[in-house]
């Protein structure tokens, strides 16, 4: 197991609780894009606890998740243990072993950044089958836009323990679009994508519960990281005790062209 996946999988728990919910609206769009049902056979790439997986299961499809963390797999094992149509594979991508063109639908949350782009997009396309489609959607979280103060404050935090001068960038529509466009350099056509925007408030203690699932934050030497979440903590505390996290969600899609 790489160093990430054993951060995800150490914090598992923290990680279900704190993680935000996908907006129905990226659901909605990628069944516009490709109907799923009852006869669809679905992949999903790092399936974590299962956050990203319900919508999906609900169309009654035949799913697939992959989960290389053991304790991650066993939160989603026990999520979905009333759905029959629910199957975890403890392992990678690439260790997952299925005939090519199995899936109708392959999708990653959050996820499919910590794969090597060539080999993800590669082995993505052998697994769809003709027509099928591959989704990518993920979030980005941005600054407190309520408190400017309290961000400013956080900011010089990061500055002095992080080395992290500049703070968020929001992700934009070029991000996205740069994205989707990549797929088509591994045989994928029809390219789409899509921004969405939420938010979700957290107390100083749950921000540290956030916090303690970022693997930059927990690679931090430990003085450091001590000094971090101390002083983000005492910053939320004093300007009201809420920090808000506005996210950008974004979604791209991608096809496996069909047989002529």
């Amino acid at each position: 197991m790489t160093v990430f996946e054993k951060t995800f999988d150490d914090a598992a728990i923290d990680y279900d609780h704190s993680r935000p919910t996908y907006v129905k609206e990226i659901y909605e769009d990628i069944f516009r894009y490709k109907p799923v049902g009852s006869d669809s056979h679905v992949l999903e790439i790092g399936l974590g606890t299962g956050k990203a997986s319900q919508p999906i299961l609900e169309t009654r499809c035949h799913f697939t998740g992959i989960e290389p963390g053991e304790r991650l797999a066993d939160l989603a094992r026990k999520r979905y243990q009333t759905y029959a149509n629910f199957t975890v594979c403890n392992q990678t991508l690439q260790d997952f072993i299925s005939p090519d063109e199995s899936f109708d639908l392959i999708y990653a949350a959050t996820a499919f950044h910590w794969i090597p782009e060539e080999y993800g997009y590669k082995r993505v396309h052998e697994l769809l089958k003709p027509g099928g489609a591959f989704a990518r959607f993920a979030y980005h979280a941005g600054t407190d836009k309520g408190r400017e103060e309290m961000t400013e404050e956080i900011q010089e935090i990061y500055s002095k323990y992080m080395h992290q001068e500049e703070p968020l960038r929001e992700y934009g529509v070029e991000d996205a679009k740069k994205l989707a466009e990549t797929a088509c350099r591994y045989g994928f056509c029809d390219a789409a994508y899509q921004l969405y925007s939420t938010t979700k408030e957290f107390t100083a203690d749950e921000y540290m519960t956030l916090l303690r699932t970022y693997p930059n934050h927990m690679r931090l030497e430990e003085s450091n990281r001590k000094m971090l979440f101390e002083g983000i903590h005492s910053a939320i505390r004093n300007h009201g005790g809420i920090m808000t996290v506005y996210y950008t969600m974004d979604l791209e899609l991608a096809r496996k062209p069909a047989r002529n």
